[in-house]
């Protein structure tokens, strides 16, 4: 498949997953309830944030990812996104653990992006969360000249069925190559790969210079 036939797949599914919103919110009118309305917001960002994704790699693709680097804690950011899922994955009823491996290897600071590599972690947590069985880990360090980030599960791994009928165009990993080959350094770009992790599941890996 081709990424303009991609794109719109995409926009198709953004389509179908706003529908189902409406008729939550539809329910939630004719049945108030705090936990109903708490599920209907976190869906609705969980909808802003795939729309996002796809704007960003609509722009990518006409125009190029303008990055802004600044001075960011890698780990700051990996702790503000443990925070987010756990707390949508509470609300959904979704007993996955999420945690944090090696925080000590992380860098204090680092040169990166902070929304665009967001955008890619989160794609990845996505995924993720959608195979595991029990677990996703995720974890950043400084390896000699490059950041890398990453993100595992426990489920069965590569080619395995998708458990969902969302997001199965490819838009995180698609969205995750174009975040990294933004990020450049002389010569050298990030790059973004999809591999087996030792716990039996996937592994996203994020590598900026």
């Amino acid at each position: 498949m081709d990424r303009s036939a991609a794109l719109a797949l995409i926009a198709h599914d953004l389509k179908n997953a706003l529908g189902g919103l409406e008729t939550e919110l539809s329910q939630l009118i004719d049945e108030p309830s705090p936990v109903m309305a708490q599920r209907a917001h976190l869906h609705c960002t969980d909808l802003r944030r795939q729309f996002v994704q796809f704007l960003t790699l609509y722009s990518a693709d006409r125009e190029g990812l303008r990055v802004l680097c600044e001075d960011e804690s890698p780990l700051e950011l990996l702790e503000a996104m443990k925070r987010q899922w756990k707390l949508k994955l509470q609300v959904d009823g979704c007993p996955l653990e999420i945690a944090i491996r090696h925080p000590d290897l992380s860098p204090p600071f680092w040169y990166f992006d902070r929304r665009l590599v967001q955008l890619a972690l989160d794609a990845a947590i996505h995924n993720a969360t959608r195979f595991a069985r029990r677990h996703v880990w995720l974890a950043v360090q400084r390896e000699g000249e490059k950041l890398v980030w990453t993100v595992e599960d426990d489920g069965c791994g590569l080619g395995a069925q998708d458990p969902g009928q969302a997001s199965a165009t490819g838009l995180g990993q698609a969205l995750a190559e174009a975040v990294a080959q933004a990020h450049r350094q002389g010569q050298r770009r990030g790059s973004a790969t999809l591999g087996q992790s030792s716990e039996g599941g996937a592994r996203f890996t994020l590598e900026l210079p």
